[in-house]
């Protein structure tokens, strides 16, 4: 007996997904890595919105939308939002691109009511997420890696996320330039605003959550 499905683990939310290694997963097998934390904050939490930002594979808007399935959450909806498309080449050989594109892609087959925003995430910001007043309940930042995108998609969505909502940064322990996440990760901490635990799974994942004006978490 197993908590676990080996079988629908591996041929739905690793499978064709060699990013997920970034996660401490791994490609077309039941090995979740921190999958499993992804899956178990929306599941925990009940995240009826949950927007991804970013990702090679689509292995966390699949554990998201999973967590959404499993409890049958009414009107959940999972985005996903990646410029690929208009992401600069030379950015594309440092960090590489999703593979997930083609529509016939084992993400967008298995998942196709995720809702998939090809925009860089500024623009999504300002003429989707923004206008339409939407609130995230669950946000995951795995975007630009560059400290100066990184921060952008912070300063910019994390003012959707009400106190009792959840953040999650990727690469956070990921030290090869030019990643900067850690750095943007020392200058939240330094504010105090948020509470912060930073697991080095693979490339680091850091749960942040914002606190109250008395210092406690908020509820």
């Amino acid at each position: 007996m197993s908590l676990v499905d080996k079988d629908f683990a591996k041929t739905y939310l690793t499978a064709s997904d060699p990013w997920c290694k970034s996660h401490g997963a791994e490609d077309s097998t039941e090995n979740l890595g921190g999958g499993m934390l992804y899956y178990a904050l929306a599941y925990s939490l009940r995240s009826k919105t949950c927007v991804c930002l970013g990702s090679g594979g689509g292995f966390v808007p699949r554990m998201m939308r999973q967590a959404q399935r499993d409890l049958g959450l009414v009107d959940s909806r999972t985005y996903l939002v990646d410029g690929t498309l208009q992401v600069p080449q030379s950015k594309k050989e440092i960090w590489g691109e999703p593979c997930w594109v083609p529509e016939d892609s084992v993400f967008r087959t298995n998942y196709p009511e995720v809702e998939i925003v090809l925009e860089l995430t500024e623009t999504a910001f300002r003429e989707y997420f923004q206008p339409n007043k939407i609130e995230i309940d669950f946000l995951h930042i795995d975007a630009d890696h560059h400290y100066e995108g990184a921060k952008l998609d912070w300063d910019l969505y994390h003012t959707l996320v009400p106190s009792g909502g959840i953040i999650t940064l990727h690469d956070t322990v990921n030290y090869r330039p030019p990643c900067g996440v850690y750095q943007l990760m020392d200058e939240i901490r330094e504010t105090g605003e948020y509470e912060m635990i930073n697991f080095p799974i693979a490339y680091g994942t850091a749960i942040l959550r914002k606190r109250q004006s008395d210092g406690r978490p908020a509820s």
